[in-house]
């Protein structure tokens, strides 16, 4: 498939003759003007490359491509000048808003030429963002097997939590909703510092000593400096940072910052963490939920409001008992798996994923767990 090339100019003719000569070769579309130009970039594109003439009424070319690299960043920009418009092209080049300029009239073999050298540059940007999309997931795989195997019950913790956010940002129609669910999933890292009897003292509601309070308290600031080094994860370290601050600015860290000014993912991590501890002590969901209410100036209202909703979609599931071959992915253990010496391995709650499937297995072949597992299976809606 040809990636698109849109043309941008208020003179007829001269988009004419650009489709004309280039549809051959390219997959060329055209905008008469710099507002019909950003509507076929909002409702068409993206577009590899937008070539527009710098003299257009209403909007220059510097000021269209501007907002042309706004919307699609990728997007690698050319502007056509006339001969007297030499310095005005040279300080759009110098600001980083054009990757070449051509002077009109511009003869057809040098304007394919710049047309190929800028899809090039799309292509290796497009590759570029690829890789280090690649990387990053690498990275956050990599921790969350290092929690899963140094520490389960944090890791348990931050799967347990994760459906929760997920529900939220669909029901928030979030557009940077992975940032959230990151954030859920290596909200825990931090609790590497914390020992396995802590953290299950913190989910049954036990009372802990001043040292573990303390430790527990400094969780939230070391995972995120953890994270601030991964490129690309800086609000998700933020919002890590802030996942035990109170609505009312009660909680860590111990700052002004209360209500909305906390990160959105933080005010939704405090809620369904301390969802996740009340329903682990009081063993219902619905008992947790008045037990969470109670304490509402805690937590943001909407956030508690989508959560109510959430309990009526969690009673959408079936009690099973199935063998390792059926157990799939989406499932919840509704049962503590223990090892034949009483070691918990993965605690109730947790989604199964295809590393929790993975880990299990190994367990099972090494004959350390029974290999049937109580789960909740979801119930498709009536459609």
């Amino acid at each position: 498939m040809k990636e698109k090339i849109l043309f941008v100019d208020d003179e007829v003719h001269i988009l004419d003759s650009f489709r004309v000569g280039l549809r051959k070769d390219y997959d060329v579309d055209i905008a008469l003007g710099p507002e019909e130009g950003l509507a076929k970039v909002r409702e068409s594109g993206p577009f590899a490359v937008v070539v527009s003439d710098l003299k257009m009424p209403g909007m220059d070319g510097i000021d269209f491509l501007i907002q042309v690299k706004e919307k699609t960043p990728n997007t690698v920009r050319v502007m056509l000048t006339g001969h007297g418009d030499f310095d005005k092209a040279m300080d759009a080049v110098n600001r980083g808003h054009i990757f070449r300029f051509l002077q009109k009239p511009c003869p057809m073999d040098i304007l394919k030429g710049a047309l190929e050298d800028g899809l090039r540059q799309y292509r290796l940007i497009l590759a570029e963002r690829d890789l280090l999309q690649k990387t990053l997931k690498g990275a956050i795989e990599l921790v969350n097997e290092i929690v899963a195997l140094v520490n389960p019950e944090a890791f348990g913790r931050s799967q347990r939590i994760l459906r929760y956010i997920r529900y939220m940002v669909q029901q928030k129609d979030l557009k940077d909703g992975w940032r959230h669910e990151m954030a859920a999933m290596l909200s825990q890292v931090g609790c590497l510092t914390l020992s396995e009897a802590t953290l299950k003292k913190i989910q049954e509601g036990q009372e802990l000593t001043r040292e573990e309070t303390q430790l527990y308290e400094m969780h939230p600031l070391i995972g995120s400096s953890l994270l601030a080094r991964i490129p690309r994860l800086e609000e998700v370290a933020r919002i890590v940072s802030y996942q035990e601050k109170g609505f009312d600015g009660s909680g860590v860290p111990h700052d002004p910052v209360q209500g909305e000014d906390i990160p959105l993912g933080a005010r939704m991590l405090k809620l369904v963490l301390d969802y996740d501890a009340a329903l682990a002590r009081l063993g219902n969901s619905g008992k947790a939920f008045l037990f969470i209410e109670s304490q509402g100036e805690r937590y943001d209202p909407e956030l508690l409001y989508i959560l109510e909703g959430y309990l009526g979609v969690e009673a959408r599931y079936q009690l099973r008992e199935v063998s390792l071959d059926g157990l799939r992915s989406g499932m919840i253990l509704n049962a503590d798996v223990l090892s034949t010496d009483g070691v918990l391995m993965a605690r109730k709650g947790l989604e199964v994923s295809g590393l929790l499937r993975s880990r299990l297995e190994a367990f099972a072949k090494m004959e350390r767990i029974e290999p049937t597992f109580k789960v909740l299976v979801p119930i498709a809606p009536p459609q």
